[in-house]
């Protein structure tokens, strides 16, 4: 889906000590209310060389803080359980699913990134996993070994004894793409490829905009991406509420009662960076409930 490139987009611990100059204004949030006192951190689902040093005000928030806690566990079990529910439980495959034209037009995007590349390892996971796969296919493929932040800074963290943890399960992310219709998933397949056909280097400009922590101009950037294709309006409006607006009420609402119940404790959350800019953000949600948020210079 095109807007999944949005909400997806988002070393060694030894060079944790150092402050990373690649990201030059981290998205980092300080929140008060009352005795409450907490931090919020705008993560990129990216692996990137440039993101493998965590900025040094987070890591400073980090060491003095209690509990971090990510979008959901970043541990073994977690991505397993991840795996296994990417997969179909139907028995069908994807040629068996997909219109022929579409099934053809995926697979020549696949061999146009790498001629040994095709659909048969992904025949059996679900429409919209092959969607995730072909708008960050060649960001992996250039960083096959690396980690995104977020996975960084829950192990970094759990290195330092911090209390971490997620604020979803999988089992409630993933649910929100399986929500969606065959017939959606297969539309947001053929959206992400008009995307890729544009010839805009999404990843890369979001990849830019977040080392300069500009969110004016990445949520402009983001706003010129979407809605652009009358045909996929509908389905872009309900992606957007169930993978963003909808978690950010949930999200919000465990953030509230983790730090109401941890009073006398310091906390962190890590979400991907859309949760916390514009409208009917967590930000946003947090401030109508009483909280001062202010931007961490």
């Amino acid at each position: 889906m095109r807007l999944l490139q949005i909400l997806v987009l988002m070393m060694s611990f030894s060079l944790l000590s150092l402050a990373n100059q690649n990201i030059e204004r981290p998205f980092l949030w300080e929140v008060k209310k009352g005795n409450q006192h907490f931090y919020l951190f705008g993560t990129m689902h990216l692996a990137d060389p440039k993101l493998q040093i965590l900025p040094k005000a987070l890591k400073e928030v980090i060491d003095r803080s209690d509990i971090v806690r990510t979008e959901i566990p970043m541990d073994a079990s977690t991505q397993l359980k991840a795996t296994s529910m990417m997969i179909r439980t139907d028995g069908k495959k994807l040629k068996d699913i997909l219109p022929s034209k579409l099934y053809a037009r995926t697979g020549s995007y696949l061999n146009s990134i790498n001629p040994e590349l095709n659909l048969v390892p992904f025949e059996s996971m679900k429409v919209w996993v092959v969607s995730t796969i072909v708008t960050t296919l060649e960001n992996q493929l250039k960083y096959p070994d690396m980690r995104p932040i977020d996975t960084v800074i829950y192990h970094y963290a759990k290195s330092q004894k911090k209390d971490v943890g997620g604020v979803e399960t999988i089992e409630e992310q993933l649910s929100v793409m399986d929500s969606f219709t065959l017939k959606e998933q297969i539309l947001g397949l053929e959206s992400s490829l008009d995307y890729l056909d544009t010839g805009v280097n999404f990843t890369a400009k979001m990849k830019e905009l977040y080392m300069r922590g500009d969110s004016k101009d990445m949520m402009s950037f983001i706003e010129s991406m979407m809605f652009q294709m009358p045909k996929y309006k509908k389905m872009e409006e309900k992606f957007m509420k169930l993978l963003l607006y909808d978690r950010n009420v949930k999200m919000a609402k465990k953030i509230e009662k983790l730090v109401t119940t941890n009073s006398k404790k310091q906390s962190v959350f890590a979400f991907g960076v859309m949760h916390f800019l514009g409208e009917k953000s967590v930000i946003e949600i947090l401030e109508h409930h009483g909280y001062i948020v202010k931007r961490v210079n």
